[in-house]
């Protein structure tokens, strides 16, 4: 009887060893499991743990857009939101003279007026709350200047045309071709000569007509920005003379 006692009892050491083992095994899993959660494997094989810097970069909120306020006079000539005045929403004014101020978005927030100063039976003065977001063309006609103004002008959004730095073309009364008879690109139109009709076959996307010369008689204007003159696209120049100054898109 002596001899069994002694058999169980050696037994259920043996079973309390193998158990304080199995727990032992379990405990240092749970603890490797906790020291390599948020921890990196580094070039050496080493584990690295995430600085307080490299923490905060990946929780840190994007940047917000920079507002404030904003004013430019703008004559003839076509816009792009974003590169040439930064997006906001805006109160228009005519300063001088008269001409058409169109947006591409003129169904969904923009506008397409005929405005002036003074203001008359066919022309207003003044346009509120005018919503120009980036990528939208803004276009002005004729002998028109127009004071824009906006309180939050997102102008950390503006990334401006570059300077191609190209020659000025000087052209004649004629029918040119871009990609022909000169390179196709974004041209500030400038007048040399007298009152005559410069267009473009495109003038109503991004193109322009519009009466030019140097003389002040109320009527021609002496230059036109951002006209955009796409390959084979034909310019027409009637009874004056210009200067083509490329400028980046």
């Amino acid at each position: 009887m002596k001899k069994k006692i002694l058999i169980v009892v050696a037994v259920l050491v043996v079973l309390a060893i193998i158990g304080s083992a199995l727990m032992s095994g379990n405990e240092e899993g749970k603890e490797s499991k906790s020291t390599t959660e948020g921890t990196t494997v580094g070039e050496s094989g080493t584990e690295e743990t995430p600085t307080e810097s490299e923490t905060a970069q990946e929780t840190a909120p994007e940047t917000e857009s920079q507002k404030e306020s904003f004013e430019i006079d703008l004559g003839a000539g076509n816009y792009t939101v974003g590169k040439d005045i930064p997006a906001g929403v805006y109160n228009l004014s005519a300063v001088s003279g008269s001409g058409n101020v169109s947006s591409s978005n003129m169904f969904s927030g923009g506008l397409n007026e005929v405005m002036g100063n003074p203001a008359d039976e066919y022309s207003i003065d003044s346009f509120s709350n005018a919503k120009l977001e980036n990528g939208v063309a803004l276009s002005i006609g004729s002998t028109l200047i127009l004071n824009l103004q906006t309180d939050e002008a997102d102008t950390g959004s503006v990334i401006p045309r570059s300077e191609p730095g190209a020659e000025p073309i000087d052209l004649g009364s004629g029918n040119f071709i871009a990609g022909t008879d000169f390179p196709a690109g974004v041209y500030t139109v400038v007048a040399t000569g007298s009152s005559g009709n410069v267009s473009s076959d495109n003038m109503f996307s991004g193109g322009l007509n519009e009466i030019m010369g140097t003389g002040n008689d109320g009527f021609s204007i002496s230059e036109f920005k951002n006209a955009d003159l796409p390959e084979g696209t034909t310019l027409t120049i009637s009874g004056t003379s210009v200067q083509l100054i490329q400028v980046g898109e």
